[in-house]
């Protein structure tokens, strides 16, 4: 258990893990939850290890849980339906694919699952399903797996969220609590220092750099991310949403850029940030409202450039 070395902040966390192991009573459900970026996803894979090495090499489970290649594990994350095909969030990062309506977990890869735990683990005493992201599950596929977890296996479930008031109070109640909790600033930086993404940070201003940093709210991965969101924009996209545009025009101009240039992600990152913008900043909560009923607008699918032109040119009438 010493790779739980590596997980920096979480000390009730892997306690509560390091017990179950020792212990030998691993609950049949757990919720990984707490801040995207603070190591839920890499302790998952380091609890998981010392459950399926036992009777194994450990370097190689290891390696296999790292590829995914591992015949007793099975990682479900959220989806786009792509031409009939089912696409990973990963998958469609990796290949650049631009899509307007986010990701789901759905029915389809439920019934994946059910049928995973009904055949007998290949190497190990148990199998074992991890689902990322599991707040962005759709409500069919919610029902489908309360229900599946209600059910005796021998599997083991890990869900992993940042949001857990999303799932079914049932859900939740059928789960351990494995809570993570944001890193203080010296953890957060020595974290940090060590990533390439800062290394491509050259044209943008320290101050730029800190605050989105700062937006991380003490999740390393986060502030990872949010430098990577801000270089994926072009410069003159960036250049725009760092003034305060007044003039109409140029509000249904900017509306524009952002639904022609941005994917579906890069746009609800936005949204956030320019929340936490305007409630830092300027502690303008009615600002705030309006983005978040832009937020609800995307995710019912509402025709984006619409959706930003109006909230824009409302913003504008707030100032």
């Amino acid at each position: 258990m010493d790779d739980f070395k590596n997980i920096y902040g979480q000390e009730l966390a892997i306690k509560i893990l390091k017990s179950a192991i020792s212990k030998e009573h691993i609950s049949q459900a757990y919720l990984f939850s707490g801040p995207e970026g603070v190591g839920r996803k890499k302790t998952a894979k380091i609890f998981i290890k010392a459950i399926l090495d036992k009777n194994q090499e450990k370097e190689s489970t290891k390696r296999r849980i790292n590829s995914n290649n591992h015949p007793d594990l099975l990682w479900v994350e959220p989806s786009y339906i792509v031409q009939g095909q089912s696409i990973s969030q990963t998958k469609a990062r990796l290949d650049g694919i631009n899509m307007k309506s986010p990701p789901q977990i759905r029915l389809n890869q439920i019934k994946e699952i059910i049928e995973f735990l009904g055949k007998k683990p290949f190497e190990s005493e148990r199998s074992i399903v991890i689902i990322e992201d599991i707040e962005r599950i759709n409500e069919s596929a919610s029902n489908a797996l309360l229900k599946t977890l209600e059910e005796t296996y021998k599997g083991l479930f890990i869900l992993i969220t940042q949001r857990p008031e999303k799932l079914l109070s049932t859900i939740r109640s059928r789960c351990q609590i494995v809570p993570f909790i944001r890193l203080d600033d010296y953890q957060l930086k020595k974290i940090i220092e060590k990533s390439e993404v800062v290394q491509k940070t050259d044209d943008i201003p320290s101050d730029k750099i800190r605050e989105l940093i700062n937006f991380s709210y003490g999740s390393p991965g986060r502030s990872i991310v949010n430098l990577q969101f801000w270089l994926s924009f072009s410069t003159p996209l960036r250049q725009k949403l760092e003034i305060k545009l007044n003039n109409p025009i140029e509000l249904l101009k900017l509306a524009k850029e952002i639904t022609d240039e941005l994917d579906i992600e890069q746009q609800l990152w936005l949204i956030d940030f320019q929340q936490n913008r305007a409630w830092i900043k300027e502690k303008n909560s009615s600002i705030v409202i309006q983005l978040e009923e832009l937020r609800k607008q995307l995710l019912k699918f509402v025709q984006p450039r619409l959706a930003w032109e109006v909230t824009l040119l409302e913003i504008n009438l707030l100032d």
